[in-house]
């Protein structure tokens, strides 16, 4: 398990309180806006999670999820959407297309570290 978390996230008031939160508790945080050469960026980061918005400029998180899936490197990373979606045919949805889980927005940022710390242990 690894420490460095992935964020991918548009939103840049989300991105700051995802960073500072992670950072504090002590991981190291790895960000992109708009998942441009996600897998590339997951698996040269060692990533032991990946925290991923559904609603992205030019992808969505689901077709991301895909790439990330399709690729040896970065096959078996965790993934955790974190979405405004949070009615329970969505959630369910997206555990259906291979989220490890989702988080609701607005985010709990204890329910956040609890399932950062499932995939990457600790800090």
């Amino acid at each position: 398990m690894t420490g460095t978390v992935v964020v991918v996230e548009d939103n840049a008031m989300n991105m700051k309180l995802l960073e500072q939160a992670l950072t504090i508790a002590g991981y190291t945080t790895v960000k992109s806006s708009d998942g441009d050469g996600l897998v590339d960026l997951a698996a040269g980061s060692g990533a032991g999670v990946i925290l991923m918005d559904i609603q992205l400029p030019k992808y969505s998180g689901i077709d991301l999820l895909k790439q990330l899936r399709a690729d040896d490197r970065t096959k078996n990373v965790p993934v955790v959407a974190v979405t405004a979606f949070a009615d329970p045919d969505s959630v369910a949805g997206f555990m259906e297309e291979g989220f490890n889980q989702v988080i609701t927005k607005p985010i709990s940022i204890r329910k956040l570290l609890d399932e950062v710390a499932r995939y990457c242990g600790g800090q």
